[in-house]
């Protein structure tokens, strides 16, 4: 079933990619700064080319308090790679219960942003120029490691202090890679951004966010050798 989820995201991009092979190093496209600040106890992250106005704001405010975000922690422009078409990432407040974040997302579309045959879906809720759906619950898993919290999207057939401990050599590069993997490859990935670490038998994976790339991840697998931690394989997704 993973692996199956794995293929289906990976053809949604322009292809898949092992790491034994040839690999698109990231691009200054890829690494576009973005614009932060905080007004009202919101942050903004806008690329260049994607700034809001207070009046653009007030719209997407409205949007997001009609589709049942009360309050907006974070509004964010960001690409849809791997074309150069925009769209807007609402985000309300965490709400944690226990270990587990839940936080309520809202995407929006603009229609001078998007791709020019993009229209409203029938029950999408359309302000101006600004039409979005229905809000998800996003629900990440904290993990602390050295004082420090991360959040994770999953984590399966493992305990939360197993996790702990795995992102804790990873951040340490307390690891060992096989001969199929080149050292270089691992400087485009976030070791502060994981998102899943699972475990079956004596398989065990774990998914990182890539560098400066919207969507973009990596999938290791891994083995654990008298307690020595080796990387033998490792597949990329970008847009």
């Amino acid at each position: 079933m993973k692996l199956l989820l794995i293929l289906s995201y990976f053809m949604s991009f322009l292809g898949f990619l092992c790491l034994g092979h040839a690999i698109p190093l990231p691009t200054d496209e890829d690494k576009v700064p973005k614009v932060n600040f905080i007004q009202d106890q919101i942050v903004r992250s806008y690329v260049p080319d994607g700034l809001l106005t207070s009046a653009d704001e007030a719209i997407i405010l409205d949007l997001a308090k009609k589709r049942g975000i009360e309050r907006v922690a974070e509004i964010v422009t960001h690409y849809m790679r791997p074309s150069s078409a925009k769209a807007i990432r609402v985000e309300g407040t965490a709400e944690k219960k226990g270990r587990v974040v839940l936080q309520k997302v809202l995407r929006i579309t603009r229609k001078d942003w998007t791709f020019p045959e993009a229209r409203p879906g029938k029950n999408d809720l359309i302000l101006g120029d600004f039409w979005a759906g229905k809000v998800y619950v996003r629900k990440q898993v904290e993990l602390n490691v050295n004082g420090k919290s991360y959040l994770c999207s999953s984590i399966v057939g493992m305990t939360f202090e197993e996790a702990e401990a795995l992102l804790a050599m990873f951040l340490k590069k307390a690891f060992k890679l096989s001969s199929s993997v080149r050292q270089n490859f691992l400087d485009q990935v976030d070791w502060e951004q994981p998102t899943h670490f699972g475990k079956r038998g004596e398989s065990i994976s774990a998914v990182f966010l890539a560098k400066g790339r919207e969507g973009g991840f990596f999938d290791l697998m891994i083995k654990k050798e008298k307690g020595v931690l080796i990387i033998h394989q490792m597949m990329e997704a970008m847009p």
